[in-house]
């Protein structure tokens, strides 16, 4: 549980380039992935493709995405699999 928890997080924190953690709010939708059995790797992959999306659209405010507003990526990326 542990390993899923951290591994988004890195990940996310990698993309954002800033702050050392995430909002409560960004934790209870990690552990709704994990508890749906949705791989890291698939919503990394979502989280991903909703960060480029979002800083192709708001190139003045790179890396102040929200992991609520990326839900929609990682779901998308969920009916792919």
């Amino acid at each position: 549980m542990e390993d899923y928890f951290v591994t988004i997080e890195r990940f996310v924190l990698s993309l954002k380039e800033s702050g050392f953690s995430l909002s409560a709010t960004d934790y209870d939708l990690i552990e709704q992935w994990e508890n749906r059995g949705v791989s890291a790797h698939v919503v990394c992959r979502g989280i991903e493709t909703g960060f480029i999306e979002y800083e192709r659209t708001n190139p003045r405010q790179p890396g102040r995405v929200s992991l609520s507003y990326l839900k929609v990526f990682v779901e998308e990326e969920i009916e792919r699999e």
